[in-house]
């Protein structure tokens, strides 16, 4: 009989297991609008971090022009664990002195704002989040777009979060503020999160 491989049997296993417990996600960092840290405009420098814990993140380029109103339009292609409800959206600054990089304002993407309901696989989502300092200070905007990528299955992420839904951080459900705008000729609502179960 031919000698079996348990070693290669089980290492195939595990790829296959962490393939289907993660998604692939392409977050596209498009711009940002009236940076400000405490109270005044960002002049440069300006770069967004996109955060799923802190040891899986995401850095755009330095925006070294953009001022308070920086341009990236960069894709962060990403691995989303099934387990993951949201993911930390922030923009920082480079320091003029050189001592370190800047908060200007962080906001939280939910995975529900772009997987649940009838939402296609494939389908791309403009989302624009307020941005909030560590104080809680409104300090700009953010405009990012999201697709889960195609093939990806999401289907079953999408079974796997309305399973977790019952828990009552996950009934929370959105309550659409009057400055939703529009970005290139489409209207991006700026989720306004209740933070009270309905």
């Amino acid at each position: 009989p031919s000698p079996s491989h348990p070693q290669k049997s089980e290492s195939l296993h595990m790829e296959n297991s962490c393939s289907s417990h993660s998604r692939t996600v392409e977050i596209t960092v498009l711009s940002a609008e009236d940076l400000r840290v405490d109270g005044r405009s960002v002049k440069k420098k300006a770069f967004a971090v996109v955060k799923l814990d802190p040891f899986n993140n995401r850095v755009t380029k330095v925006d070294a022009i953009g001022g308070s109103y920086p341009a990236w339009d960069e894709k962060l292609v990403m691995k989303l664990p099934m387990h993951v409800t949201f993911i930390t959206l922030e923009v920082q600054c480079r320091t003029c002195s050189g001592s370190g990089d800047r908060l200007v304002g962080r906001a939280t993407l939910l995975v529900s704002d772009f997987i649940g309901g009838y939402v296609p696989e494939n389908h791309l989502n403009f989302l624009s989040y307020l941005l909030r300092d560590a104080r809680g200070i409104r300090s700009g905007i953010l405009n990012v777009s999201v697709r889960v990528k195609e093939g990806s299955g999401l289907g079953l992420l999408k079974s796997r979060y309305e399973y977790c839904s019952s828990s009552p951080s996950a009934q929370q459900k959105p309550v659409i503020g009057a400055d939703a705008k529009k970005f290139n000729g489409l209207v991006a609502e700026i989720p306004v999160w209740n933070p009270y179960p309905v």
